[in-house]
């Protein structure tokens, strides 16, 4: 019997698409409770959050991050920077359950606003503060998202925590 070659299994590559958003100074924010899900509006993007988890995943890294944002940010205002004008692209990113979670700064001297950044990835998602007021705001931001997962998640579950 003659040995066939087989042709070789095809070639799957699968790409996770990653977006940044730059922030800088108290951007303006929104946190919006849906019946299953929380909408939390970012300048340029939309993230909805589809569970407990990952609201509290983003609160916590922030939060955590505070040590690193006194280090990195001090009391040093922001320089301005350039922006180049480009058009407004806005792309809404959904997170669900435990995401990868990583956390990035640079000090004044490597930034572009002279002032140090914070950078926080949690799955796809980059948001780089780049000053201390954009730091703030997204703490503030991600600790009202969580307080309305909480309540959206538990009433869904028929439940409310304490």
């Amino acid at each position: 019997m003659k040995a066939t070659k087989t042709a070789p299994a095809p070639r799957t590559m699968h790409y996770l698409p990653g977006v940044t958003l730059r922030l800088t100074g108290a951007a303006e924010t929104r946190v919006v409770p849906r019946r299953d899900q929380v909408d939390v509006y970012l300048p340029g993007a939309i993230v909805i959050l589809w569970d407990e988890q990952a609201a509290w995943t983003m609160m916590t890294v922030w939060r955590n991050a505070g040590g690193q944002a006194e280090r990195v940010f001090g009391a040093r205002r922001a320089a301005g920077y350039t922006v180049i004008n480009r058009h407004t692209s806005h792309i809404t990113i959904g997170l669900q359950g435990k995401q990868s979670v990583e956390v990035f700064a640079r000090n004044y001297l490597h930034s572009r606003s002279q002032c140090g950044e914070l950078a926080i990835a949690v799955g796809p998602l980059t948001i780089v503060a780049d000053d201390r007021e954009a730091y703030d705001r997204q703490v503030a931001t991600w600790r009202e998202a969580a307080a309305a997962a909480n309540a959206v998640f538990n009433r869904k579950r028929g439940r409310a925590r304490r």
